[in-house]
């Protein structure tokens, strides 16, 4: 009987269990000791325990690094529509020194959280068409995504509009618009932006008082 009750009360906390319970036990008392937890969690499909066993098994903490069971759970969080596991498997795809590595299916992995509203995924879109990577250059299209995270007050996505109004790439070139967008970046050290700020020399260049803001955060057409 006592057994039972024993069993009874084990199957309770295991289903209780939460997040943030699982993430309290890591810091508490390290990767190891909460590594079940996140797996229960996983099983169930919480998707923030989904990614952080791929982020710990991608840096190696507290596990041995494994690109390979990093990659099964970030597909698993993706197909969960959570945008972070989706972004960070189109990074495993993007990066060279990957044995998956992929340009055509990291912009497509990509697309699919861009698509879903997720600025850092439209930052990246826009560089993809900026660039030629995967597909053909298309600057007015990368401006419109690079739009779409900036109007999420995504700051990589600022600095990219600020090259795309300094070199006239997909919009007629304005450096006090390009100077409007990097401006916050600088104080930031965003290092894009101070890129782009000291070699078109930004500084000199007044805001754009033509520019009606409000027309820039309206929602895309």
């Amino acid at each position: 009987m006592r057994l039972l009750l024993l069993l009874i009360l084990l199957c309770t906390l295991v289903f209780a269990l939460d997040f943030k319970e699982a993430k309290e036990i890591e810091e508490k008392k390290g990767v190891l000791k909460a590594l079940s937890s996140y797996r229960v969690l996983a099983k169930r499909d919480d998707t923030e325990a989904i990614f952080r066993l791929a982020t710990l098994y991608l840096q190696g903490k507290g596990v041995k690094k494994s690109l390979a069971t990093a990659k099964t759970f970030l597909e698993k969080g993706s197909l969960l529509n959570h945008h972070k596991s989706t972004y960070y498997l189109g990074k495993l795809y993007i990066t060279k020194k990957s044995p998956y590595f992929n340009e055509k299916l990291a912009f497509n992995t990509f697309l699919k959280a861009a698509n879903d509203g997720y600025a850092p995924a439209q930052n990246m879109i826009g560089q993809f068409l900026a660039a030629g990577i995967a597909v053909d250059k298309d600057y007015k299209m990368a401006v419109k995504y690079f739009e779409y995270a900036s109007k999420q007050n995504y700051e990589d996505a600022h600095c990219n509009l600020a090259f795309m109004y300094a070199t006239g790439k997909g919009v007629f070139p304005n450096f006090g618009r390009a100077h409007q967008f990097a401006k916050d970046g600088v104080k930031n050290g965003n290092k894009k932006c101070v890129k782009v700020w000291k070699t078109y020399n930004l500084e000199k260049y007044d805001d754009d008082k033509g520019w009606k803001f409000n027309f820039y955060t309206k929602p895309s057409e």
